[in-house]
């Protein structure tokens, strides 16, 4: 019975959802009322024509007025199930009130079906002759009476049906709440991870080229900027490379000759989604052991594809590959993983592996997802 929580006047259903809901409710109770009520009239009609010949208007006008009058005695019984639940500590408590709410209700009804079926002459002349207005009320009180718990029934059935749908919804928000309150204790983790190793880039360049030193600076200004204004956990690969880019720049003064850096990355995928400040952690991975840690320095490859529905992108270097895997595994690529699994679950991954021709190989691959409008999925091949 839809709605029912909105009909018992409990202030639920407010403007236009809860005289909608109203609606629905009175179509519903006064088709069943309906269906019942013929039901019956069939019944003491043909089921019963050997022992009373009923006339199909009587049968019919009786018990449709029976049963439009329970139906109107619905938001009653709702206002009793909401004031004395059966489903509380307490309902051996609300009992006696339903008994007595029951018996009161069937009195009401059955003299709001005699006073009615009176008006319209609905009697037999023969049940008119044997008519009383007491001996109808005991005849019928015990056949009516169910009427009362069947709505109670019905009631309660959907009072708990609505409550466990609220504690489901409720459940799930705080579990969204809690994953994206994680989300971002492991993104302000990231952030001063960041900082301090550009700050530490810095401070080394302070005593042997100032110049460099305060070119750095300025673009660590520009790298903090473009961080503080991204407050989503999700970037376009395009919006990721950006950043990444101007780290780089970063990189680039510290290092001079050293560094090379190679991107292979189609514009077809520029508008894939992926985890904010991802890309940042896997490259400075391998710039502290692939290239800080050898005087020539050495080279970065970039790529990032679309493959069997995911955006890959893997960060490649020449270094010294899964010899120093153990350390290889810091702050950084553990937030990643963890912002990973937070936001995608089984459906992502990241791997080490040794990259062809020596090398460490980092693979990250998420769902394909594009920036914007309903997240829809880019037209085109994979490769």
């Amino acid at each position: 019975m839809g709605g029912m929580d909105s009909a018992a006047g409990s202030g639920r259903g407010r403007g236009a959802h809860g005289g909608r809901a109203r609606w629905r409710l009175a179509v519903v109770v006064f088709t069943a009322a309906t269906v019942v009520g013929v039901y019956f009239a069939t019944q003491v009609r043909y089921a019963y024509s050997l022992m009373m010949d009923t006339p199909w208007k009587a049968a019919l006008g009786v018990n449709l007025t029976s049963y439009y009058l329970w139906a109107l005695a619905v938001p009653v019984v709702i206002a009793l199930a909401h004031r004395f639940p059966l489903d509380s500590r307490r309902w051996w408590t609300h009992r006696p009130a339903h008994a007595v709410a029951s018996v009161a209700l069937t009195l009401v009804q059955l003299s709001g079906v005699e006073l009615v079926v009176g008006l319209l002459h609905l009697r037999t002349s023969k049940s008119q002759s044997e008519y009383s207005f007491a001996g109808s009320i005991r005849v019928n009180f015990h056949s009516s009476l169910p009427a009362y718990w069947l709505i109670l029934a019905a009631c309660s059935a959907w009072e708990y049906y609505r409550r466990s749908r609220d504690r489901e919804v409720r459940a799930s928000q705080l579990e969204a709440e809690l994953a994206s309150a994680q989300l971002d204790a492991l993104r302000a983790q990231l952030n001063p991870h960041f900082l301090f190793n550009s700050l530490h880039s810095i401070s080394s360049l302070m005593y042997s080229d100032v110049e460099a030193a305060d070119r750095m600076m300025a673009r660590l200004s520009d790298l903090l900027r473009l961080t503080l204004e991204t407050s989503s956990q999700e970037l376009s690969l395009r919006e990721e490379l950006e950043i990444l880019g101007r780290y780089l720049e970063i990189e680039k003064i510290r290092f001079e000759d050293r560094l090379e850096v190679e991107f292979d990355v189609d514009e077809s995928v520029m508008d894939a989604r992926l985890p904010a400040f991802s890309l940042q952690p896997l490259v400075e991975n391998s710039l502290r052991h692939a290239i800080a840690a050898r005087e020539s320095g050495g080279r970065i490859a970039i790529r990032a594809f679309r493959e069997d529905g995911r955006l890959r992108v893997s960060v490649r270097d020449d270094g010294p590959g899964l010899g120093e895997v153990s350390s290889r595994r810091g702050v950084g690529l553990a937030n990643v993983r963890a912002r990973m699994e937070r936001l995608y679950g089984e459906r992502q991954s990241l791997v080490l592996s040794e990259a062809p021709g020596g090398g460490l190989e980092v693979d990250l691959a998420v769902p394909w997802r594009v920036a914007g409008e309903g997240e829809r999925e880019l037209s085109g091949p994979d490769r």
